[in-house]
């Protein structure tokens, strides 16, 4: 006992704090070991007890997705509808024209989904019904790498299958964000296992698919200065994307139009946020004054946090890497004009992950994920409004404010140290 108080007295405030977030009782980090193995004495109940839970989980949440399918949106209406329409009529020549302003990668998808046997909202739907599960599994794998109990392996399962932001965007909405986000999400497992290689390759396909990919860019930036990712695997995002569009190529699409089309996306959507809520709710929608400033705007406060992460000379590791991963989800979007409400999809879904490695701030993800789910509501429902945009800016700011003084903390745990013991 004197030997522990001698430990607690020495220890800073601050250590003690940083212990106390990472010290639930959620079970140790693992050593590297296959699926097979089950803590505790009874392996047998184990199993019957996780399958039994793994299935109620599926069975749920196909069942969730499947009560929401009937639900017909804008988008549906006026675009997915018709894209689905032009790839049945004409096939796989279809990909020669530009009769949609993604990339070809979500439509070869749509391309196979137009030879199902079910209805074409469902079809379409089906797509991202299997994203969902996919993404599930990733999360469980990130979680995995840190805690050796397969009970909160399970519970990060559940989590991402259930989160309200996730189920609505693929099953009501019928949208494909899920797709980009599963391939961040391989890509930020193999940053923490050390794989820089296949980090980027699952990023540039992250990226093949929407451009929003590119949120997470500050921290591959980041992880190339620290030697964690050498230059030239930067090289597999542009071989990666005209290695997908190849198809189309072949078909007979333009090339100057396969490169352009994330340019055209670019000037589809003239206002500063549709929904999004993120700063530019507190200014008057008037692009002509805000946009190109808000730019620089974010521009600069992303390369601030390159530099700050740059400067320290802390150790680079998992605690920094999940940290920097969800900031950078949240920053980009918050502070760039022209963002849509969807845009925070990924941050939501690395929120959850964040919950699991940092326990304490288990408010994060549910924070995060109420707030997107409440900006979905203007655009789905009608106008619908449970809370202002503007308030849900504000609360989703005070949630980044926490999120960096996390990661600052851990950059520069000295200053942070020698600062709360000056009080």
């Amino acid at each position: 006992m004197q030997t522990l108080n001698t430990l607690l007295e020495r220890r800073s405030p601050v250590a003690l704090i940083n212990t106390r977030e990472d010290s639930l009782d959620l079970g140790a980090k693992p050593s590297p070991r296959g699926f097979g193995l089950f803590p505790g004495n009874r392996p047998g109940k184990d199993l019957l007890e996780d399958s039994l839970f793994v299935t109620v989980c599926v069975a749920l949440a196909l069942a969730l997705r499947l009560a929401l399918f009937p639900h017909e949106t804008y988008d549906y209406h006026n675009y997915l509808s018709h894209w689905y329409d032009h790839l049945r009529q004409n096939g796989f020549q279809g990909f020669k024209t530009g009769f949609s302003d993604y990339t070809p990668p979500y439509l070869y998808f749509l391309w196979l989904a137009t030879h199902l046997p079910l209805p074409k909202l469902y079809a379409i739907k089906s797509i991202s019904l299997v994203g969902d599960f996919a993404l599930a599994f990733v999360v469980l794998l990130l979680v995995r790498l840190k805690y050796d109990r397969r009970s909160v392996w399970l519970a990060a399962f559940a989590a991402a299958l259930f989160a309200p932001s996730i189920f609505f965007n693929s099953a009501l909405w019928g949208q494909c964000d899920v797709i980009f986000t599963t391939f961040l999400l391989a890509a930020l497992y193999c940053l923490l296992r050390d794989w820089p290689g296949r980090a980027l390759l699952f990023f540039s396909i992250a990226f093949a698919f929407k451009l929003q990919a590119f949120f997470l860019l500050p921290l591959f930036l980041v992880s190339w200065t620290k030697g964690k990712l050498p230059l030239k695997y930067f090289l597999l995002i542009p071989a990666v994307y005209l290695t997908l569009c190849l198809p189309a190529l072949l078909s007979g699409r333009p090339l100057s139009e396969l490169l352009t089309i994330y340019l055209g996306q670019a000037n589809t959507y003239p206002s500063l946020t549709s929904s999004a809520p993120n700063l530019y709710q507190w200014l008057p929608n008037k692009a002509d004054v805000f946009g190109r400033p808000g730019l620089i705007f974010a521009a600069t406060l992303v390369g601030g946090l390159c530099y700050a992460c740059l400067k320290s000379e802390t150790p680079w590791g998992e605690r920094l890497t999940v940290r920097l991963a969800l900031a950078s989800a949240i920053l980009v979007p918050f502070t760039l004009p022209y963002m849509h409400e969807r845009y925070f999809y990924a941050a939501d879904c690395i929120a959850i992950v964040y919950g699991f490695y940092f326990p304490r701030r288990f408010y994060i993800p549910l924070a995060v994920i109420t707030i997107s789910l409440f900006s979905y509501f203007p655009f789905l429902f009608g106008d619908m409004t449970v809370i202002k945009l503007p308030y849900l800016a504000l609360c989703l700011a005070v949630v980044l404010v926490i999120v960096l003084v996390d990661l600052f903390k851990d950059l520069y745990p000295s200053s942070a140290r020698h600062n709360v013991v000056a009080e």
